[in-house]
């Protein structure tokens, strides 16, 4: 007898989605520390008007304190990069973009399951490092930065390894107030796996 690939999928989904529903979480009375690595969208504009969103690799750090098995407190690190060609007339420029962003956050874990969120304000930068020849006049050229307020929204879910150890992955929001050119309000959005430890 044929069995349809829904009705196997389905059957999975019965099997797996309870154990996921009913494990333990990690114990976490202590110490923390994890890390993440993704991919992330980034938006700013240039000072010649043009909005650019990239893609590219991102990723964070944290360490933290569990005041309860549900709330964590503690600091976030996140960072995003990449270096890319400017379109250009004559000939293209190229630029290496650096974001960053480090918060003091707040890790909810409602009901004390393993879905989560987290929110942060903090501070972070933008720096662009654009390389034109000295034959194009680009409206920028060189090292610059600009350092602003940073807000942080993550939401998520994390899944026991052992009593100690989790594996999850999360979405992430981050917003970093910055007027100096090439930057404007930068914005960023995107997907990491995470793996923390618990003390």
């Amino acid at each position: 007898m044929r069995v349809a690939p829904g009705v196997i999928a389905i059957w999975m989904c019965a099997i797996v989605a309870p154990s996921i529903a009913l494990a333990d979480t990690p114990a976490r009375d202590g110490l923390s520390l994890g890390f993440g690595l993704g991919v992330g969208w980034t938006a700013w504009t240039w000072p010649d008007g043009e909005h650019r969103t990239e893609g590219s690799a991102s990723g964070n750090l944290r360490v933290g304190w569990a005041l309860r098995n549900d709330c964590l407190v503690g600091l976030e690190v996140w960072g995003w990069s990449k270096s890319y060609s400017i379109e250009f007339v004559p000939e293209n420029v190229p630029a290496r973009i650096i974001v960053w962003a480090a918060t003091p956050a707040v890790t909810y874990f409602p009901g004390d399951a393993g879905f989560f969120v987290r929110g942060g304000v903090g501070v972070g930068q933008g720096r662009a490092d654009v390389d034109p020849d000295p034959s194009v006049d680009f409206p920028a050229s060189g090292d610059t930065h600009d350092t602003g307020l940073a807000l942080l929204a993550e939401a998520g879910y994390e899944y026991q390894l052992t009593p100690h150890q989790a594996l999850g992955a999360a979405a992430h929001g981050v917003y970093i107030a910055l007027d100096e050119p090439p930057f404007d309000d930068v914005t960023s959005y995107g997907l990491t796996v995470e793996f923390n430890w618990y003390w």
